[in-house]
């Protein structure tokens, strides 16, 4: 069941690449990352060996720790990805403004030669 549901979130993320709904240069690194834990996962040999490095003494937890940093670093990079874009939208929302207010001042004040 464990490994249906990893190759089912892989395939998902492929397809969303696929349809360019996820930039890979973005986010792709931490939703690899989510897939790779995944897979590793499944090793007990693997949880052990990763609690034993972050001194944890119940194994699956280090495994949700794991993912919850991940999770976390995905959801900043990704906040900072949407504040990039919602200031270059203020910016251009002004530029636009601005052409906008020059063309009605020129056509209120035309300049008579």
């Amino acid at each position: 069941m464990k490994l249906v549901a990893v190759l089912v979130l892989a395939t998902l993320f492929l397809i969303l690449i696929r349809r360019k709904l996820l930039q890979v240069d973005l986010s792709f690194p931490l939703f690899l990352g989510l897939v790779v834990l995944g897979f590793a996962s499944m090793s007990h040999d693997f949880i052990d060996w990763i609690a034993a490095r972050l001194d944890i003494l119940d194994a699956p937890r280090a495994i949700i720790m794991i993912t919850i940093a991940i999770l976390l670093a995905l959801y900043t990079s990704l906040a900072v990805a949407y504040s990039r874009l919602r200031h270059q939208q203020l910016l251009l929302v002004r530029h636009i403004i601005s052409k906008e207010l020059a063309v009605q001042e020129k056509s209120i004040n035309p300049v008579s030669e």
